[in-house]
């Protein structure tokens, strides 16, 4: 560019050299994509694989006063996993909402039925069959009975009366053969209250023997209800497996302890430890943007071996040409150094902009204070017009941060100024404003919590079976899978021995070589 060119460019308005840098950025954008599209067109060998190419989403534009555009292409290579995807689908199986409230239906009906039918024992010879009460003895078994029935009130509410989160592939066995036999009892004990005391021709029960038949119905219940707390609850929390995760995508593994469970119900345990414990997974930083390469094959001179340099590629055949395509095609590719060096420079550049967003962040934090009760020179204002102001300070470094750590898409304006109007109601300092854009997230902080998470569950084994050292199993989704491996936890054989505390003296040999 010449002198005259550059002073022209530099008296050109502010608005009209951010529109041409915008457009150089656009078009400096566009051949980058096209380059990367036909280098993974080219090095593409598999025959069932997939290429999709994803591109960041716009953000909302707050704080944009940035004149370049950062979005990246980033290719995703998805290998066909037909017979797996076959395998994790049920076919004719009902509606997820349908499939969870069933369940709680149902064990309302049965805790509904459980409770009222030693009431009806007792009531219905009252009122059909006129039975006179009995003296002092009936009272303390009416006593007994009325303390027994509030206790499988409580039990039933707490071990049943929950809030269904899950929707199992199968039913789970346990509870159905808990439910069977409670459903069994109730059955048997009103054929023997029907055919003995309501329908019976003699007629000779009295009052004292109808109540002691319902207080066996309440005992009979409450043991059942304890036996279902042993084996739903206490037998499985002693461990007996650790279970390796991993996320298919980038690698991410965790280690659990859990009890005897079956595969079923070790996927539903999995599923609340990795919304919890593992980090939200971004599918923009799984490759780091690569520098651009200024080398091409246009900018290369050739020369022939009887004269001297030729430009523009005369005087060459089509081998040669070939030949030293190949090669500066070769050295374009790159290599390890190339990553080595891209990943650190990403790291200074990430170093980099976090220290500034931290600085800037502290500073615009330390012009605002918290008033408690005596008024200042200024008008005081409440959380959302302080954070309304305080936001403009540190939006272009908090933007420039997220669109390195490729997490722009995921706040908006609106999201960042309501959660620092939080930190300033309750006077948090500006690092724990920052942690939620400084730190990894859990998957739960970004996840729909009132929308249903759909996973598949894809075994050999059946789902209803108990784990065991060769269990392995898949969880999907669209996005992502987890692979899940059990292995039994060793048994330990932990022996004491006695500390002598008579050799448990020192002696310090000196020599003039030593510094001691």
């Amino acid at each position: 560019m010449t002198l005259a060119k550059l002073a022209k460019a530099r008296k050109m308005p502010r608005g009209d050299r951010e529109s041409r840098d915008l457009l150089r950025s656009h078009q400096r954008y566009e051949r980058d994509r096209e380059r990367d599209r036909e280098m993974n067109t080219g090095s593409q060998e598999l025959d069932e694989g997939v290429i999709e190419v994803q591109v960041i989403p716009q953000d909302d534009n707050w704080g944009e006063t940035a004149t370049s555009i950062t979005e990246t292409a980033t290719s995703i290579v998805t290998l066909s996993e037909e017979d797996l995807s076959e395998t994790g689908k049920v076919k004719g199986r009902f509606s997820f909402p349908f499939k969870r409230y069933c369940k709680i239906v149902v064990l309302l009906l049965l805790a509904l039925i459980s409770v009222v039918s030693p009431i009806l024992f007792v009531v219905l010879p009252v009122v059909i069959l006129k039975l006179p009460l009995c003296g002092t003895q009936c009272d303390g078994l009416l006593i007994s009975f009325a303390i027994k029935e509030l206790v499988l009130i409580v039990g039933i509410w707490a071990l049943f009366w929950r809030k269904p989160r899950v929707s199992m592939p199968r039913v789970f066995i346990l509870r159905t053969a808990m439910v069977v036999l409670i459903f069994a009892v109730i059955v048997c004990y009103w054929l023997f209250y029907g055919l003995r005391i309501l329908f019976s021709k003699e007629q000779n029960s009295s009052f004292l023997e109808i109540l002691q038949f319902a207080l066996t119905l309440l005992d009979t219940l409450l043991f059942i209800h304890y036996l279902a707390v042993v084996l739903l609850w206490l037998r499985q929390t002693d461990s007996e497996f650790t279970v390796k995760v991993v996320r298919s995508t980038d690698g991410v593994s965790k280690y659990y302890n859990v009890g005897r469970l079956s595969i079923q119900r070790t996927a539903v345990f999995v599923l609340e430890m990795y919304y919890k414990d593992f980090p939200e997974y971004n599918p923009y930083l799984m490759q780091v943007p690569a520098r651009a390469n200024t080398k091409h094959f246009s900018n290369l001179k050739f020369y022939d071996i009887d004269g001297g340099a030729v430009n523009d590629n005369k005087g060459v055949n089509a081998r040669t040409k070939a030949i030293i395509t190949a090669s500066s095609q070769r050295k374009r590719e790159p290599g390890r150094n190339d990553r080595f060096y891209e990943e650190a420079e990403f790291e200074r550049k990430l170093k980099r902009r976090k220290a500034r967003l931290v600085s800037v962040t502290e500073e615009a934090f330390g012009h605002i204070k918290k008033i408690q009760f005596e008024r200042g020179p200024c008008c005081p204002m409440d959380p959302e017009e302080a954070a309304q102001s305080l936001f403009p300070s540190f939006a272009r470094p908090l933007q420039k941060y997220l669109r390195t750590i490729r997490q722009h898409h995921r706040y908006s304006m609106d999201q960042i100024i309501k959660h620092l109007a939080h930190c300033l109601t309750f006077d948090m300092s500006p690092k724990a404003f920052l942690e939620r854009y400084i730190n990894e997230q859990p998957c739960i902080e970004f996840s729909n919590n009132r929308g249903d998470q759909s996973w598949s569950l894809v075994c050999e084994e059946q789902v209803t079976k108990y784990l065991s050292s060769s269990t392995v199993f898949q969880l999907k989704t669209e996005e992502l899978s987890l692979i899940v491996t059990v292995n039994r936890l060793p048994n330990f054989d932990v022996s004491e021995d006695i500390f002598d505390f008579e050799s448990n003296k020192f002696v310090m040999r000196l020599n003039s070589e030593t510094s001691v």
